[in-house]
């Protein structure tokens, strides 16, 4: 061989150890039933098979010959034949041995039994005829191996090595596709991208969401101001009505008292609102600012003046007063010891009718006027406690974009940095990728020499 070939022919095995480990050195599994003594077997010909791996029930897919082993005590039946075209399947060479014949005194007919079922349900699947062995007396021993090393030397020829050549080409093949795909720089594109497209998404969202809210918090808060507004107005006037001199005087206090009530509610309710909105767009809670207005008040109303309507009061009061005397005292004109009652009694009746007249007329007329100025308190306390529930609405919205401001200014600096190692882990992939490739294509070129290699001695396998 020149040293040319010799260097070809190190170099294709270096490849070969590298893509294909289990190349190297031929494979014999020993698989079997359970109780059917493949353990012995295996161990039994694992010192006679020089640089051969002998695999008690096991059977990669790098397996060349496998020794399937039958019970001496039975003929074959569904397990063994499922244990065969597993082995077919791998593309194996088996060898079939009935084990433990030691035993059994029928043991050749089983076996004969054997290889009939087997021309019947897997013909020429087998290699060979079915062998009689026994791990414990060594009997058919020698035999065994010889089929083995056969079936061995077979794999070594030039069209199996070509084979092992032609699958290691495509799994190099396949590797320097998925390098040039650079699999994991893709995931690492797709995270970074996903990492920008991030970065504003929660402003964005929060904003919109802060835009929505507030708006309806800005509608049920006004209504829920008109609606209390109404409730207590309707409950004062109707107080209103019921009250005499007494309580028409201490009117205002009472008013003012509810107006104080009014506002503590309407406070509390807001700050719920609000406490609710800052928490659904910032996702947790956050305190916003109380009242930075004093509460509504209202001034006292001004004094009824008297008009003329009161005047005439009096005078119908008096004329009304005087007639219902005249009635009295005419049945009493008959009577000549009550003439003297005739004058003064006309004139006492008539000033109590005026007495009572006048004051009918000025209650009535002070709950009109204290109507009146309740309306005008209600229309300006309502105004008021709307201009103080926007304030606060807008104060609200001020604090919870600051927040959000500060929420987003931090997520910036935690993509900045993701960014920054991603960036990093992209440079190392695609200096490693590179170099990867690099070394793929390598022995791409060597295995390609070697397949176009004339000469069966460059392709044959180190000797082991």
């Amino acid at each position: 061989m020149t040293e040319a070939g010799t260097d070809l022919h190190g170099a294709v095995d270096q490849v070969m150890r590298r893509w294909l480990p289990r190349s190297g050195a031929p494979s014999v599994a020993v698989v079997g039933p359970a109780g059917s003594g493949r353990s012995a077997l295996a161990a039994a010909l694992a010192p006679l098979l020089s640089g051969v791996r002998v695999g008690d029930g096991v059977a990669d897919p790098g397996t060349v010959v496998t020794v399937l082993t039958f019970d001496a005590s039975a003929p074959i039946g569904r397990e063994e034949l499922g244990l065969l075209a597993e082995a077919r399947e791998r593309g194996s060479t088996v060898i079939a041995v009935v084990t433990r014949v030691d035993l059994h005194h029928a043991a050749a007919t089983v076996a004969d039994r054997d290889a009939a079922l087997l021309s019947v349900h897997a013909p020429g699947a087998v290699t060979g005829p079915v062998l009689l062995v026994s791990a414990t007396t060594g009997r058919g021993l020698p035999e065994l191996c010889a089929v083995v090393g056969h079936a061995l030397g077979d794999t070594g020829s030039t069209p199996h090595r070509r084979a092992e050549l032609d699958r290691a080409r495509t799994l190099v093949l396949a590797t320097a596709a998925d390098l040039r795909r650079d699999g994991d720089s893709a995931a690492l594109r797709e995270r970074r991208a996903a990492l920008v497209a991030d970065r504003d998404g929660p402003r964005a969202e929060s904003g919109a969401a802060l835009r929505r809210l507030s708006a309806l918090a800005r509608v049920d808060l006004t209504h829920h101001v008109a609606d209390r507004v109404r409730a207590g107005t309707a409950g004062l006037r109707a107080e209103l009505d019921r009250s005499g001199k007494s309580a028409l005087d201490a009117f205002p206090d009472r008013v003012r008292g509810e107006i104080e009530s009014l506002t503590a509610e309407v406070d509390a309710t807001t700050a719920r609102a609000l406490d609710a909105l800052a928490s659904e767009v910032l996702g947790a809670p956050h305190p916003v600012a109380g009242p930075n207005r004093p509460p509504p008040a209202v001034d006292d109303p001004q004094p009824r003046h008297r008009g003329v309507e009161d005047r005439m009061m009096i005078l119908v009061g008096a004329s009304a007063g005087a007639g219902l005397g005249r009635l009295v005292v005419a049945p009493m004109s008959e009577i000549p010891a009550l003439d003297l009652l005739a004058l003064p009694l006309p004139l006492v009746v008539g000033g109590v009718a005026a007495w009572a007249l006048t004051r009918m007329r000025g209650l009535a007329a002070d709950r009109a006027h204290l109507r009146l100025w309740l309306a005008e308190a209600t229309a300006q306390v309502r105004s008021a406690l709307e201009g103080r529930v926007l304030a606060r609405l807008v104060e609200s919205e001020a604090e919870i974009v600051d927040a959000v401001q500060r929420a987003h200014r931090d997520r910036v600096r935690t993509t900045e940095d993701s960014l920054v190692a991603v960036d990093r882990e992209l440079r190392e992939s695609a200096a490693r990728s590179s170099g990867r490739l690099a070394a793929v294509e390598r022995d791409l070129v060597v295995l390609d020499r070697a397949l176009a290699e004339p000469s069966a001695s460059a392709l044959r396998p180190s000797p082991q």
